[in-house]
């Protein structure tokens, strides 16, 4: 079977997980990757050369790590005006590589293509997760709404996270080569917008640490044999310190609802806490008096810090088993957006599917 897999290029644990799941894929089926140019040399160091074709991507608009919301919708119009052409040159490429099913990680431009197409679509990510957190805040209604536009039409959907999704965490193989110790330095995995706002705490303290992404040796080592972990509140580092047993302190991006809600979440699970720019100087010497409290701690059974990429990779699969031997889908017949493409934050926070369930679109499923 020959599968188009697309990944959005905002960050890297879209890619991430793309290098765990295409290789696992490509054992019986023909995998051709789709990605923005930001994560391309990303890609290719974790899954060797491939033909990775350059897709458009949506993206923040930023002052330092602040995410601004007028100046991204502004910096996003160009890309939306490009939708609909590029969306139908994809379509024909999918034709011309006589793809059978997109696989895809919040990136809307292939499955539109796909859907166009009449081929059937699987969505998996973190970012959706929103869709089903009810709060009143503005700006969590908004990121919601944008989460759903961003995933693009899809047949059926799974969205991973340690907290609250249809599976856990996707983790990379690499994570679990090295011996996990606890050394006297710890892992700072900052962009280069937040290392002036942490560093300098870091010296001033005369704290040993190691920072990435850089050139200060192998990623998974490092993580393997810190004492803890520093960083923004993406989801998959966090993820990927749960699985080590790492205590972390997260530093939500100031603007984006998602990592509020991943550090608020990181609390919770009594393995790390959440600060902020301003807090540092008092919540990192707290934060690394406690880090004994933070080892000997449980993890309570409603986190998932588990890797569910063999799971993952079966429900795909019997998605594609299913699916492909109907061939139910005409362009004809496809509408613009799945039938439950609108958001519903506040409905889904009450009826949240079972922990193993797939969402499926009521028409198609």
């Amino acid at each position: 079977m020959r599968i188009a897999y697309s990944c959005a290029g905002e960050g890297f644990g879209h890619a991430a997980r793309t290098s765990v799941l295409g290789p696992m894929l490509e054992r019986g089926h023909k995998v051709f990757y789709f990605a923005p140019e930001t994560v391309r040399g990303f890609l290719e160091a974790k899954i060797g050369r491939r033909d990775i074709s350059i897709i458009p991507q949506f993206s923040f608009d930023k002052r330092g790590e602040q995410v601004l919301l007028l100046g991204s919708i502004v910096k996003n119009l160009p890309v939306a005006a490009s939708l609909p052409a590029e969306t139908a040159a994809l379509s024909k490429r999918l034709r011309d590589l006589r793809i059978d099913a997109v696989v895809s990680d919040f990136e809307p431009f292939l499955p539109r293509a796909a859907w166009m197409a009449g081929l059937p679509v699987f969505q998996i990510n973190h970012p959706g997760i929103v869709q089903r957190v009810g709060c009143v805040h503005p700006l969590a209604w908004l990121t919601a709404i944008a989460s759903r536009l961003l995933e693009g039409p899809w047949h059926e959907r799974v969205h991973i996270s340690f907290y609250g999704g249809d599976a856990g965490p996707i983790l990379r193989r690499e994570l679990f080569r090295h011996r996990v110790s606890d050394g006297d330095y710890v892992l700072l995995n900052l962009k280069p917008c937040y290392r002036p706002g942490v560093l300098p705490e870091f010296e001033r303290l005369g704290i040993a640490y190691k920072v990435f992404p850089g050139g200060q040796g192998d990623f998974e080592e490092a993580l393997a044999g810190c004492s803890c972990v520093v960083s923004s509140a993406g989801h998959q580092i966090i993820a990927e310190a749960l699985a080590l047993g790492k205590p972390i302190l997260v530093i939500p991006q100031r603007g984006q609802w998602e990592q509020r809600l991943n550090a608020s979440k990181v609390e919770e699970t009594g393995k790390g806490m959440a600060t902020t720019f301003a807090r540092l100087a008092d919540d990192l010497p707290a934060f690394l008096a406690r880090l004994g409290e933070f080892r000997a701690a449980s993890l309570p059974d409603r986190f998932d810090a588990k890797d569910n990429s063999a799971k993952i990779a079966a429900m795909i699969r019997d998605f594609l088993k299913r699916r492909c031997a109907k061939r139910a889908f005409s362009p004809s017949a496809a509408p613009a957006l799945a039938p439950n493409a609108v958001a519903r934050p506040a409905a889904n926070a009450v009826a949240r599917p079972a922990a193993n369930a797939i969402e499926r679109p009521a028409a198609s499923a």
